[in-house]
């Protein structure tokens, strides 16, 4: 039997040189902002989308909205938060995330029911309002609709040139 030969480092240098591996690594880190631009495009243009035909209606859970405010952050030094899409009436309020395609790795239901606290602390003149939630995305995976209907946080989804909204087990937060 032969024996086998080991490879060692000094051997793996000298079948890739350090250019080649730079140049490797290089590529690598241009298809990462690559892929990451791209990523990053789907999540503004389904913002975008969601954003603009809110606006145009104005309507969620059948009521009327007066305004509406798209990536409303807010930051006090102890807590930061961002929201999507936030709907407001003298009633209610709709926060709504936004995503290109909503699945589990990408959905956190409590972080989500976690933000409505977060948003009376941050807005407090919003405290007493009906709070909705909602999830708007270009495409959803079935295990997390589900997931999301069962929590009480409605779905929108474009279906043609319609926004269509799953209300029917909405919870008021």
């Amino acid at each position: 039997m032969k024996k086998k030969e080991e490879i060692t480092w000094d051997d793996i240098n000298k079948m890739f040189p350090e250019a080649m591996l730079e140049k490797s690594n290089q590529r690598l880190e241009k298809l990462e902002k690559l892929v990451g631009g791209i990523g990053n495009s789907n999540g503004e243009m389904a913002e975008e989308y969601f954003y603009n035909t809110f606006y145009r209606n104005r309507t969620f859970m059948n009521e009327h909205f007066d305004k509406i405010k798209r990536n409303l952050s807010y930051n006090n030094g102890e807590m930061e938060a961002e929201f999507d899409i936030v709907l407001f009436n003298g009633k209610s309020v709709a926060l709504i995330e936004v995503k290109y395609n909503a699945k589990p790795d990408n959905i956190e239901i409590a972080k989500l029911i976690s933000k409505i606290d977060i948003f009376k602390i941050l807005f407090p003149d919003y405290k007493s309002h009906k709070i909705y939630l909602g999830v708007a995305a270009m495409s959803f995976s079935k295990d997390i609709v589900w997931r999301l209907h069962r929590a009480g946080i409605s779905t929108i989804r474009p279906v043609g040139k319609k926004m269509v909204v799953y209300d029917k087990t909405v919870k008021v937060f």
